[in-house]
């Protein structure tokens, strides 16, 4: 794990590893389906919700659900400044999946 302008960034072994041992998830901030990321992935069952960026961002009461989970979107963009966000207006810690996507499967989309 490092950490960058304030985020904990992950790869997705540290992130798998955080999953199963906390038990929180993976949020998937794209808009491709959530089961075809998963596949791709290659996660069990229930490891990764989707939820889009204006609707986390959007409530306080259910940004605190998500302390401890890891953001993940396709070039670890998103997932960051969404990490970032949630941390500086919530207060709710949270990591990013280093590279997003694609720094594990490349340009898959």
């Amino acid at each position: 794990m490092e950490e960058r302008n304030g985020v904990k960034e992950v790869t997705l072994t540290e992130a798998l590893e955080i999953v199963r041992k906390n038990n929180v998830k993976l949020v998937w901030l794209g808009r491709e389906d959530l089961e075809y990321v998963s596949g791709l992935l290659k996660l069990k069952n229930n490891e990764m919700i989707s939820v889009g960026p204006n609707e986390l961002l959007g409530s306080p009461e259910k940004a605190r659900h998500f302390e401890n989970a890891i953001m993940v979107c396709y070039h670890g963009n998103t997932s960051a400044v969404v990490a970032r966000i949630l941390k500086e207006r919530y207060k709710v810690s949270t990591y990013s999946l280093k590279g997003g996507v694609t720094a594990t499967l490349g340009e898959i989309f």
